[in-house]
């Protein structure tokens, strides 16, 4: 598995500069309001062909409020989970008192983690000077550098890979395990689902620690298929300051994601879609995850025999182009249906790395261009001369065309439909990319 950098220190030192320079990319994930969570955390990046992934903080500040409250636990929650952590701090504004109470926080709780302690915005030969005053906080060994122009960031980046562990491939590379990431809002049931399988199942192999410090990763097997469920339930435990609760609720749903193949999204039926229960959802689409929708909790709602179809059809209008995610009704609590989910979980794994044919695909483009042709665009006609499955973790294809700028939405649209039904992609995204031949 891969590395974990936690990138902390106070607000507005440029933690945000230096994460998207670091992962050298412009989407800068940036909010204004020290302590807002926000929807994204962990980023994966590479460094002189070693992998890792980054994970940004909204900010230290010991200022006696909730917001500050909050942020001071995510700065702990992502110095707990860390291989190592790179302590940011400004040179054009000096040391602050919140930089020296980090300071005092990692050296003397954190005795045992990797600490890479940089000094920010050096970028001229006094403030060079001035930077060397920082070695008062007791790291004698800072890194200067810029975050806006780059300078000193990729000698730091080599200390740092350098001390970490290699990332397991055997994770991805040869274990054959179906691994399954139980995430949800708090509450919906994850907890329960996961010992509703484990409390029934005879051939429990065994309960291994997992990326996170304290959660665990609890492997089974059913008709010969071993799997891992990568729980992320009980985290309300660790505080009880709101705001850090889904800070950290976030970080542990990301973690589970970015590790499992198929995302199992639980819902508490009573409450049905929510905001939150998208952002999870979409999270998964994002990162080209199987998806699996359970509403658990289904034995406390009265129902005949149309409510279920009723209840998934308002689902589906709520989700958009999310309509390919299966949706199962479950009840941890009778065990309706648990082991539907995970046939159902395994299936859309198959569904991910699933390969076919180039001759297979060609006959099915031959049909849909029979049944539909594409409309035109500006007078011009769009032709499609041959299509092929691009290798990769899940299923993209490749159309080969006189000019891609002519593919229209609702043809795309089409294309994607035919090719579900056709070849069982149901519960995994699809990609569909138009190249000029």
């Amino acid at each position: 598995m891969k590395p974990l950098i936690a990138l902390v220190g106070r607000p507005n030192v440029g933690k945000s500069t230096l994460f998207n320079r670091i992962l050298r990319q412009k989407s800068a994930i940036v909010d204004s309001t020290p302590g807002v969570t926000r929807d994204r955390h962990i980023m994966p990046g590479e460094w002189q062909g070693k992998q890792f992934l980054l994970m940004d903080t909204g900010g230290y500040c010991a200022a006696n409020d909730v917001i500050s409250s909050s942020m001071i636990e995510q700065t702990l929650t992502a110095i707990r989970d860390a291989d190592c952590v790179i302590f940011l701090t400004d040179v054009r504004s000096g040391l602050t008192y919140d930089d020296l109470e980090i300071s005092k926080l990692l050296q003397r709780t954190f005795q045992n983690k990797q600490i890479f302690f940089a000094v920010n915005k050096v970028e001229s030969p006094q403030l060079t000077i001035d930077a060397e005053s920082f070695v008062s906080t007791g790291f004698t060994n800072p890194y200067f550098l810029s975050a806006k122009d780059g300078s000193g960031v990729a000698d730091m980046l080599d200390d740092i890979l350098e001390s970490l562990p290699e990332s397991e491939h055997t994770d991805d590379d040869d274990d054959t395990s179906v691994k399954l990431a139980i995430v949800g809002r708090p509450n919906v049931g994850k907890s329960s689902f996961v010992n509703a399988l484990l409390g029934t199942n005879r051939h429990i192999v065994s309960d291994i620690p997992g990326t996170t410090r304290d959660a665990i990763d609890s492997r089974f097997i059913r008709k010969q298929q071993e799997y891992v469920l990568i729980d992320t339930a009980g985290l309300r435990k660790r505080t009880k300051i709101d705001a850090g609760v889904e800070f950290y609720s976030s970080l542990r749903t990301e973690k589970a994601i970015e590790r499992c193949q198929v995302a199992v999204v639980l819902l508490d039926a009573r409450a049905g879609l929510e905001k939150q229960d998208m952002k999870i959802i979409n999270m998964a689409e994002e990162r080209k995850k199987g998806v699996l929708l359970l509403v658990n909790k289904w034995d406390l709602i009265e129902k005949d025999s149309k409510t279920s179809k009723v209840y998934e059809d308002n689902l589906r209008s709520h989700m958009g182009n999310l309509s390919w995610i299966p949706v199962l009704f479950i009840s941890a609590l009778t065990k309706k249906n648990l082991y539907r989910a995970i046939d159902t979980a395994e299936e859309i794994s198959r569904n991910r790395s699933r390969k076919i044919s180039t001759s297979s695909l060609n006959r099915f483009l031959e049909e849909a261009l029979s049944a539909v042709h594409p409309s035109t665009k500006s007078g011009k006609e769009l032709k499609i001369k041959y299509m092929t499955q691009i290798d990769s973790h899940w299923p993209v294809f490749a159309f080969f065309c006189n000019n891609p700028e002519l593919v229209q939405s609702n043809f795309r649209k089409f294309l994607e439909k035919k090719l579900r039904e056709q070849f069982q992609l149901d519960g995994v995204p699809i990609s569909l990319r138009f190249m000029e031949k």
